[in-house]
């Protein structure tokens, strides 16, 4: 996989493998992709910020949240089998570096996930005050003394500058919505983050009892 494929989000679920061969590349696969949302995530807000940009940091996200759920399976296992009396100590103490390696990277993506609602909620798109622009008396006045195919001319362009507003408003109120449904995401995909998180913390203490048992 090259590295654009992992800057447009296109991070795939390795084939099924066994084993802690399996699991490791399937953590180094998600710390990488962890490092292409941060890449992402930097241009947010900034003239690189286009929506094709989003629709990557997005695709990359929800990625991650699908890669971390098959390798918090593969740790669980992996911590169910380190019980037994057959598996050796070497083995033990890597599954659970290994799992501190995970928390860690998944840790690092909730922080990216904070910074990016602070970015989504920084975005204050510029609203017209008013729709309609206002006319006084000396515009209307002036509008009568002139010629009919003037004042033709200058309604005309009074009216484009109406529709012209009237499109602002209703893209940057677009805008408005599609940051708040951003944000939206965002905090579930956290949510969702800190739940994992957790069990790997219960993961790695287990582990950690269990090495103790056997030393």
């Amino acid at each position: 996989m090259s590295f654009a494929d992992l800057e447009a989000g296109a991070v795939r679920a390795p084939r099924k493998g066994r084993g802690p061969d399996a699991t490791r590349a399937l953590v180094f696969q998600i710390t990488t992709a962890v490092a292409s949302y941060r890449r992402l995530l930097n241009s947010l807000g900034t003239p690189k910020d286009t929506p094709a940009l989003r629709d990557q940091l997005q695709k990359t996200s929800h990625n991650i949240l699908q890669l971390a759920k098959d390798a918090k399976e593969k740790l669980r296992r992996a911590a169910e089998a380190d019980k037994s009396v057959d598996t050796s100590a070497d083995k033990r103490i890597a599954d659970m570096k290994l799992a501190k390696d995970f928390a860690t990277t998944m840790e690092e993506y909730r922080k990216l996930q904070n910074l990016a609602i602070q970015r989504e909620m920084a975005f204050k798109p510029v609203v017209p005050q008013n729709s309609h622009p206002n006319y006084t008396t000396g515009d209307r006045s002036q509008e009568y003394g002139k010629m009919p195919e003037q004042h033709a001319l200058l309604a005309e362009s009074k009216r484009q500058e109406v529709l012209q507003l009237d499109n602002e408003i209703v893209f940057n109120e677009a805008i408005i919505e599609e940051r708040e449904q951003a944000i939206q995401d965002i905090q579930q995909q956290i949510g969702d983050v800190h739940e994992a998180f957790k069990d790997l913390v219960t993961l790695v203490h287990m582990q950690g009892v269990t090495i103790g048992k056997f030393t």
